[in-house]
């Protein structure tokens, strides 16, 4: 009987020892799937013109998203910043914060999925709390954009 005892206590100590197992969550976290998913959720855009490049990319988590903008206008002032806002059906709506000729400023800039790519959308701003804001966002204008395609996020 004690040898039993004995034996069974080796056991669960052996068992203890031999570490994660593969699926635990710290392995199944690390895993090269896992990986590979994460990679997925970040999404890229641009736009490239003779001489402009817009870009965009960004991480969905739930409804909120956060990311990269940049515009590059040929001979005209270039800014560059971060993005973090909602994501809501068809509509990205953000505070970008970016940096421009030296000086940093917030706007708010919003962008909707069409079928051709994301458009950004314009109308009247005022001033809230020191940040450029639409007035209204349902009645932004989306027609006199460019469209971001999707584009692999690794160039």
């Amino acid at each position: 009987m004690k040898a039993i005892k004995l034996l069974g206590v080796a056991f669960i100590a052996l068992a203890a020892c031999q570490g994660a197992k593969e699926d635990s969550p710290i392995e199944v976290y690390n895993s090269t799937d896992q990986e590979k998913e994460r990679e997925i959720l970040q999404e890229c855009f641009q736009y490239v013109s003779e001489n402009d490049t817009f870009r965009m990319s960004f991480r969905p988590d739930g409804p909120m998203v956060s990311g990269e903008l940049a515009y590059r206008y040929y001979q005209k002032d270039k800014s560059a910043g971060t993005i973090h806002g909602t994501l809501q059906d068809s509509l990205l709506v953000a505070e970008y914060r970016f940096f421009s000729e030296g000086d940093s400023s917030t706007r708010q800039v919003v962008f909707k999925r069409f079928e051709d790519g994301w458009k950004e959308g314009y109308g009247p701003i005022r001033e809230q709390d020191g940040v450029v804001v639409y007035e209204h966002l349902d009645s932004l204008d989306f027609s006199q954009s460019v469209a971001l395609v999707s584009i692999p996020c690794d160039e």
